[in-house]
């Protein structure tokens, strides 16, 4: 299992940091969201493994929307383009809100092999209509371009609560999916609405996302727990020790 610390483009003063952690093997890639604007060069400068992250509705995209379809490639190919400098392995797609017919056609015009798409949850933060919550429209949107999966825990447990289902049973019918990789943080399981908690604050049950993740051939884990101190990381180093606490305990039950 390979742990990814998420940093957004903006978040360059944090690099050398990232990069000490991941030299020390407490983290071992930069999970880096593109922010509209930035700059790649604080990022090239330092030789440590890249997976991209497209950025999202905060930044006005959406692929589930015609109007934007401009600056969604726009972005996307921005994407491709740090992808192809930082050699990253995966670049990620949310699946969006909106239309799924619009977002389908959008992505007939993405030619990028690295791409995989994150299922989404029911409702966004903002109660938008989300897409690509279901396996069957996330199948669908992975076989316009021949694109992966990026399991995100979270989302799945959110959109599992939104149509009143058993989150580990809507999680088994997307590992069916074959993910490339996961995201992993706790949630609060009495609502629908999207939101990204530290672990252990929630309801996730940690021991069953190690088995899910286990079960796989994957081994990209992206730890997206929120950070409130934008200069430093010990909260994602924190973060971190808690899951692999919780993680080892499973070992220890399993064992015994």
């Amino acid at each position: 299992m390979k742990f990814g610390l998420k940093l957004w483009s903006k978040n360059k003063d944090l690099i050398g940091e990232a990069c000490k952690l991941i030299n020390e093997n407490f983290f071992h890639y930069v999970e880096l969201f593109y922010v509209p604007g930035t700059e790649i060069k604080p990022f090239l400068d330092h030789n440590i493994p890249y997976i991209i992250h497209n950025s999202t509705e905060r930044f006005g995209v959406n692929i589930g929307d015609k109007t934007k379809k401009e600056f969604n490639l726009k972005i996307i190919n921005t994407c491709i383009n740090w992808a192809n400098k930082l050699n990253a392995k995966y670049i990620i797609q949310h699946a969006d809100y909106g239309s799924f017919e619009d977002a389908k056609n959008l992505l007939k015009e993405v030619h990028d092999e690295r791409i995989v798409i994150e299922n989404m949850p029911n409702a966004g933060i903002n109660g938008e209509k989300m897409i690509g919550y279901e396996p069957e429209q996330l199948k669908e949107l992975m076989d316009i371009g021949d694109f992966g999966f990026c399991l995100d825990f979270g989302h799945a447990a959110k959109a599992a609560v939104s149509m009143g289902k058993n989150y580990r049973g809507h999680i088994n019918e997307l590992l069916k999916l074959k993910p490339d990789m996961f995201h992993i943080s706790d949630c609060d399981l009495k609502n629908g609405i999207d939101e990204h908690l530290n672990i252990g604050e929630g309801d996730i049950d940690f021991k069953f996302l190690k088995e899910c993740i286990l079960s796989e051939n994957s081994e990209n884990v992206t730890l997206e727990t929120p950070r409130k101190n934008l200069k430093s990381l010990d909260e994602d180093l924190k973060n971190l020790e808690k899951l692999k606490e919780l993680f080892v305990m499973r070992n220890k039950f399993i064992q015994s």
